[in-house]
């Protein structure tokens, strides 16, 4: 539950995202000044009130039963205004995925697993991972509309 992201990922990603905000860190494991801890309850707090508008936020959440949770919230707070880049396990055979994962703007599955960190050791993930960015500005349609021309 307490491995942390590593920090080459992450760099990757905020170069891109540019993140003001940890939306599941500890002091001790946070990647931006501005994050929210354990004590805090992350379902309790609006993420999109704690940065500027338009901005990005990183979501790292505890791996379990209850990642379906976080992926709501980060769904949900993505149609506030911000974006919400999660890492996170590809599990496509999980409800959890079906209903949550499906609806990020963006998938991006990761090559090979990923090594999380835990006091100075790192251990490979048990699954693959995939980084998922929930944006109402970067969702394109999955459909086109094709219109035939008269007489087909």
């Amino acid at each position: 539950m307490d491995w942390e992201t590593p920090v080459e990922l992450f760099d990757a990603l905020d170069s891109v995202f540019e993140f003001e905000l940890d939306a599941a860190a500890t002091a001790a494991n946070t990647k931006c000044d501005n994050f929210i801890s354990p004590q805090e309850d992350a379902f309790g707090v609006d993420w999109s009130s704690r940065v500027p508008a338009g901005s990005s936020v990183w979501l790292n959440p505890p791996y379990g039963r209850g990642v379906g949770k976080w992926l709501e919230k980060a769904y949900n707070e993505s149609l506030r205004g911000i974006t919400v880049v999660v890492l996170i396990m590809v599990r496509t055979d999980t409800n959890w995925w079906k209903d949550w994962a499906m609806r990020a703007a963006e998938i991006r599955l990761i090559r090979g697993r990923v090594h999380f960190e835990r006091n100075g050791e790192s251990g490979p993930a048990t699954a693959p991972s995939a980084v998922l960015v929930f944006s109402e500005d970067l969702r394109t349609p999955a459909w086109t509309l094709v219109r035939l021309p008269r007489g087909n």
